[in-house]
């Protein structure tokens, strides 16, 4: 991590040298921001949950003017928990102070390498679309899921993009090229969603689940006799080879007041989709308390990225007759790789039989986002987007429909700013399987966050305060409070705690 650090400031030396003696125009920036949040809610009690302090700085080197410009950033990320160690640790800094590194630039950009053609190579973000935060049609970097405050943020990739922009059109064609693929950024919680074995069953067909459902509550309906352990899961990247470099081609005009473009993307899904779940059994060496030996359960999962291809459309503009109200639409139709996955708990439960099927269909789908926003004031200032299809739902089967509305209210000169964000999930049918062992009428499912009350719906409230007391300095505290069906989008386990949050970030 030392060489990391001495790397980095020798960078900036070089830069510092070059620009003084060719008179490089510099623009540099810098912030420091502390960011501090328990979990109070889905948790036996509030705790900690992000105690971490980040260093930014950021550079755009304009190198020859019109001709070559040099952009990049990094942060020093400072996680503020100690890891629990053996003595020896506690002689690290990295045990016991760790931190790490992140960049969402380190690129070149030659303008006009040939006529109309610019260039921009190295590490960036290319972000397509026309709606707020879902962007079915952005497909060449990975979402970073981990924040959920931060929702919305993509991960840097190393790529190569051209620009071609006939004169002084509007028509540009930008063509981007990404070597090798890198995967989303997934919060904790999702082991719940990808790997645990007593979550809920990817397929897509109940009939399969149903099946497999009924062989698993073999054990689960009698838990007393086994320590059900965390899985390990194994994810397998696609294999870093020419052929499985992600391409992207998109063409943008305007009409009118309108924006549009058409794209296209072929590549992977950023999110990984199991593909095999094998469970084994092994005594314990400890008893139940009518005698019976307790067996620890241990599971392997193995996940993938399946293939997709991607046909993109949006428009955005403004409406004069509504006052400039802005408008978009943003839609994705989607070609996935089929993908199957594999249950085997015959080494838990003899009697048990391998089950798979499908966790994604071949089948084509179509993710959207219908949004628009107003100006009432000068004061408040109101969003509204209807979503077909959740950044992380793969698959025909898998796609829901949700709601937006964010409002913001501006007082004392836009130094005080009171945003309240919801989502919503609209409630569907609960598609629970017909399995009832005891015959009471009710659906007997052991897994995590399984219920049988027929509708799913579930709610994320994320109100904030933002101070600006003065020029570069932000405060803010807030909250994000999860509500809902065990089974839906923000209710279920996978989705984590709710949240209160403070943060305090100074730049110049």
């Amino acid at each position: 991590m030392r060489a990391r650090i001495a790397g980095t400031l020798g960078i900036a030396a070089f830069v510092a040298a070059v620009a003084a003696r060719a008179e490089v125009e510099i623009d540099w920036g810098a912030f420091v921001e502390n960011d501090t949040r328990a979990a109070v809610d889905r948790v036996d009690e509030p705790v900690i949950q992000r105690n971490q302090t980040t260093l930014g700085l950021d550079l755009n080197a304009t190198l020859i003017p019109d001709a070559l410009r040099f952009v990049g950033d990094i942060e020093f990320v400072w996680t503020g928990f100690s890891q629990d160690t053996e003595f020896e640790g506690l002689t690290q800094r990295a045990t016991v102070s760790p931190f790490y590194l992140e960049s969402q630039a380190a690129y070149i950009e030659v303008i006009e390498i040939l006529p109309y053609l610019d260039l921009r190579v190295g590490r960036q973000i290319v972000q397509w679309g026309a709606a707020d935060m879902f962007n079915p049609t952005s497909n060449l970097n990975p979402p970073d899921l981990e924040d959920p405050l931060k929702f919305g943020e993509l991960v840097a990739n190393q790529m190569v993009r051209v620009d071609w922009n006939p004169g002084a059109s509007t028509f540009t064609v930008t063509a981007v090229w990404v070597p090798v693929f890198e995967p989303a950024q997934l919060p904790g919680s999702s082991l719940l969603a990808i790997g645990d074995p007593m979550s809920m069953f990817p397929f897509t067909d109940p009939r399969t689940r149903l099946a497999a459902e009924r062989f698993r509550n073999m054990y689960m309906q009698n838990l007393d006799y086994y320590d059900v352990r965390q899985p390990k899961v194994t994810a397998e990247m696609p294999e870093f080879s020419l052929a499985n470099g992600q391409v992207g081609v998109r063409m943008s005009w305007l009409v009118g007041l309108f924006d549009m473009s058409l794209s296209y993307y072929r590549g992977f899904s950023p999110i990984p989709v199991p593909v095999r779940s094998t469970s084994t059994a092994e005594g314990t060496g400890e008893f139940a308390a009518d005698g019976t030996p307790i067996l620890g359960v241990n599971t392997n999962v193995k996940v993938v990225y399946p293939r997709k291809q991607v046909l993109g459309f949006d428009l955005a503009g403004q409406l004069p007759f509504l006052d400039d109200a802005g408008l978009w639409f943003e839609g994705a139709l989607v070609f996935p790789e089929r993908t199957r996955m594999a249950f085997d708990i015959t080494e838990v439960v003899s009697s048990a039989q391998l089950i798979t099927g499908d966790t994604v269909e071949e089948r084509p789908f179509v993710k959207y986002t219908i949004g628009a926003d107003y100006t009432i004031n000068e004061y408040l200032f109101v969003t509204g987007q209807f979503i077909h299809g959740f950044v992380d739902e793969f698959g025909a089967s898998a796609i829901q429909n949700y709601w937006m509305i964010n409002g913001d209210l501006k007082l004392l000169q836009e130094r005080l700013l009171i945003r309240v964000s919801v989502i919503g999930e609209v409630p569907h049918e609960d598609d629970d399987l017909e399995l009832d062992e005891d015959g009471d009428g009710r659906v007997d499912s052991f897994a995590a966050g399984a219920t049988d009350d027929g509708t799913i719906g579930s709610l994320v409230v994320f109100p904030s305060i933002t101070a600006r007391p003065m020029d570069g300095l932000e405060l803010a505290v807030g909250s994000y409070f999860l509500f809902g069906h065990g089974e839906g989008k923000f209710g279920m386990p996978a989705a984590g705690p709710s949240l209160a949050f403070f943060r305090a970030k100074a730049s110049f």
